[in-house]
């Protein structure tokens, strides 16, 4: 029976009610998304058995339940198909004065062995023993490289453990310091890089213990890394709390830099003539705009040009104001911090845009009583606003040296203080990264890489980034493994452990290259990056990542100091294909798309959760399209090359991308497991599960969102904003599907649309059919601007050919 109710309409809907059998109904999902998430023991690596089922929270159903056959990511490489041309490394007994490469006269270092390899023609292989690797500098693969296989050597008795780390060697000397009573804090004298000039980032900015991440001294106290140290912007669980300051607001902005031009460039793709509008199109996330920047004279960072933009140009390329323009103060409450700095300008605030759509970090320059000067920052986000109450820690102060774990280097006197956990047993082995890539490969191909653990990076937070593109994020280009201009690179296998930055980078014309069977763990940044570069709108030429795959990786625990940060970002990519990763715990979305480029995107069975933290209005997937380019990646857009630059064979529509079979959770302060933002177009997505959300899509064209199982979409103590299972901000764009979807809800209220009336209802932007919808007793809830039911509804031209049915069992759904 179908009965009517009003409701207000799609933009203030009310929350849907939590289901009565909430822990039942959530422990038979996260179990079944368990399942789903252990199917690939043989690919999917796995470092702790336990891992899984904690973040699903299984402790809390039917106990905590052990990966069964998990394996490490060393144990899941093969020996190299010809291993005849094979030569080896040793750190422990190995020689580079004497060695002569042979498994019985090993090399001792890396760098020492790609310099005396021979050339040949055939593939070669450098294996290296067990042992950690501590590199002074970086693992440089060029041309010279191509056809190489870096590998740990791998036994009868297995694949043996092989670490490199971004620390040239151990500290050592140390003694008690006078910092604090009791001999609590211990310090040695060391010789290491210093920053430059400008209160430019210092290079000493991670150390580790007994191969542990240390804090650098902070307040308040609490290990970034971990659930103490999180500011969840919307916790789910009793344990989950913001343990970071708040401010009161900052009145003065930052030296924005010169404006230098702008670029504004057609066609507009929204009147494109294959693809049409439901009613007038004059969206801004139709046609090219940016605004170019230079940076504030003296600018630390800011100083030289940007990395891999192919001209002697620091600019930065913006859609929106200039990310150097941001906050240059923050005011500070009474009391919150209770000492005070004899030298603030080492310190570093990291707090949040305003409307928590991701992470800042700033050089401090001064502190007056309850005001704090920031030097410069923020561009670690490319859309700005204001300082107003948000949330924020400071970290690399001496004074808040205080509690175990936690560490300061004094660049002044060359003196590095640790407060260890313990020393007994000895006092640990302390050591202290001044790289930030351990290896880099440049202009090569059929390169493989695997069976390490890469770990020991410089944090990058403070260093450049870029705006790449349309969308909200801005990038470092950098990772601890950086792969740039090279075809048939293959990373398998490895271990990503505490890495200052990103983890893994396709920079620009990188092709046919597999980031496989890795597993990345508190990452400081995003896990895996790909990143084009365009002349503007022009993205014909051979500089961005295509045809790559992402597959069977595991991710978790991301973006430890930057909360713009995913386990998977591209931008200016074409023809990627993301499978059957598993990526969860992270501050953002786990998976961002910052452009649509030239599409043929596939993203597959892939199981995320999770996700959106400590940020907000987002999704475990998240896409942007407002930035159109004319690629040879797209389909025939009908616009004659007169239009388009005269660009031939160029087009402005990309091709067609699918998101299919994967299993998303929403959760934390998400708003919808998909969401499809300004300017999204030309995807299917289909046959996915979608649990406590649904689909989105705003200011785009051309998407359907079909064959879905959603369960209990808006739900707000997994959701937020009672989005429901399609949520369309669009009213203009035409060509948007909802079909053949099953659909769960607690009230009958299936749609949020913002622009729904019954007397201006249009067919072609709001389409849907076919679907199975489930509420409680059959009810139809949904309003369109007055009362309806479900036989009006039908009426209207909406759900044709749907049923409503009362809402399903556990096991049934």
């Amino acid at each position: 029976m179908t009965s009517m109710l009003v409701l207000a309409m799609a933009l203030s809907l009310p929350d849907p009610p939590i289901p009565s059998n909430m822990k039942e109904m959530e422990c038979a999902i996260h179990e079944l998304a368990f399942q789903y998430g252990s199917r690939y023991p043989d690919k999917i690596p796995v470092m702790n058995p336990n891992s899984l089922s904690d973040a699903l929270n299984l402790w809390n159903c039917s106990g905590t339940v052990p990966q069964k056959n998990a394996k490490p990511a060393k144990d899941l490489i093969s020996p190299p198909s010809d291993a005849r041309n094979s030569w080896f490394v040793d750190t422990k007994r190995g020689s580079d004065a004497i060695g002569k490469g042979s498994i019985d006269s090993p090399w001792r270092s890396v760098t020492h062995a790609l310099a005396h390899l021979p050339t040949m023609s055939d593939r070669r292989t450098l294996f290296l023993r067990e042992g950690t690797y501590y590199l002074n500098e970086t693992i440089s693969l060029t041309a010279a490289h191509s056809k190489l296989t870096i590998s740990a050597y791998i036994s009868d008795k297995g694949t043996e453990k092989v670490t490199l780390s971004g620390a040239g060697g151990v500290v050592t000397g140390w003694n008690c310091s006078n910092l604090l009573p009791d001999c609590k804090v211990y310090e040695a004298k060391v010789d290491l890089p210093k920053r430059g000039e400008n209160l430019a980032p210092e290079v000493v900015n991670q150390l580790f213990a007994n191969g542990k991440r240390m804090i650098r001294a902070k307040y308040p106290n609490a290990d970034p890394a971990v659930t103490e140290g999180h500011c969840f912007s919307k916790p789910q669980f009793a344990n989950e709390k913001c343990n970071w300051l708040t401010s009161t607001g900052g009145n003065t902005a930052q030296d924005p830099g010169r404006l230098v031009g702008s670029v504004a460039l057609g066609p507009n793709r929204g009147n494109s003539p294959t693809v049409g509008c439901g009613k007038e199109c004059n969206s801004t996330c139709a046609t090219f705009s940016f605004n170019i920047y230079d940076p504030p004279a003296g600018h630390p960072v800011y100083n030289k040009p940007l990395p891999g933009m192919g001209w002697n140009n620091n600019s930065l390329f913006s859609r929106f104001p200039s990310p150097f323009g941001r906050p240059a103060d923050m005011g500070v409450a009474k009391g919150d911090l209770p000492r005070q700095w004899k030298k603030p300008s080492t310190g570093i605030v990291h707090t949040f845009h305003s409307l928590l759509w991701g992470g800042w970090m700033y050089r401090i320059k001064d502190r007056q009583d309850l005001n704090i000067t920031l030097a410069y920052g923020g561009y670690q986000e490319a859309r700005g606003a204001q300082m107003k109450t948000n949330h924020y820690y400071v970290e690399n102060l001496i004074e808040e040296l205080d509690v175990p774990s936690e560490w300061f280097f004094d660049e002044d006197t060359d003196t590095v203080y640790l407060y260890p956990n313990s020393t007994e047993g000895g006092f640990p082995e302390v050591t202290i990264p001044t790289l930030d890539t351990l290896i880099s490969v440049k202009d090569a191909h059929d390169v493989v890489i695997q069976g390490l653990t890469i770990t020991q990076t410089r944090a990058t937070f403070m260093e450049q980034y870029e705006v790449p593109s349309g969308g909200d994020w801005s990038i470092h280009r950098g990772a601890a493994v950086y792969i740039e201009d090279s075809h048939r690179i293959n990373v398998t296998g490895c271990e990503f452990i505490e890495t200052g930055g990103n983890a893994v980078i396709l920079s620009n014309n990188v092709t046919f290259s597999h980031i496989e069977s890795n597993e990345f763990y508190r990452t400081g940044d995003s896990g895996i990056v790909s990143l084009g570069m365009t002349n503007g709108i022009n993205g014909m030429a051979a500089t961005y990542p295509m045809n790559n795959t992402i597959a069977f990786n595991h991710m978790h625990e991301y973006g430890v100091y930057g909360k713009q940060t995913s386990c998977y970002f591209q931008s200016l990519t074409a023809n990627s294909t993301v499978f059957g990763n598993i990526c969860y715990n992270g501050p953002r979305a786990g998976f961002n798309y910052n452009d649509g480029f030239g599409g043929a995107y596939q993203m597959s069975q892939n199981l995320l959760f999770n996700h959106v933290r400590e940020t907000a209005d987002h999704g475990a997937f998240n896409s942007w399209d407002r930035q159109p380019y004319l690629t040879r990646s797209g389909v025939d857009d009908g616009f004659p090359d007169s239009v388009k630059l005269g660009l031939k064979g160029s087009s402005i529509v990309k091709a067609q991308s699918h998101i299919t079979q994967n299993f998303l959770i929403n959760g934390y302060h998400a708003v919808w497991p998909i969401d499809h933002d300004d300017g999204s177009q030309f995807y299917n997505d289909t046959s996915n599960v979608m649990v406590w959300g649904g689909c989105k899509n705003f200011l785009g064209h051309s998407k359907s969102c079909d064959h879905n199982l959603i369960v209990y979409p808006g739900i707000p103590n997994r959701s937020t904003n009672a989005r429901r299972c399609i949520t369309d901000g669009n009213g203009v764009f035409a060509n948007q599907y909802f079909k053949d979807n099953q659909c769960i809800t607690g009230d009958g209220i299936f749609y949020s649309w913002d622009h729904c009336s019954i007397n201006d209802l249009d067919t072609e932007v709001y389409q849907t059919m076919d679907n199975q919808l489930f509420s409680p007793n059959a009810e139809f809830g949904q309003t369109c601007g007055a009362e309806i039911t479900f036989a009006k509804w039908q009426s209207l031209g909406q759900d044709r050919g749907s049923t409503i049915a009362n809402q399903p069992s556990i096991q049934q759904v």
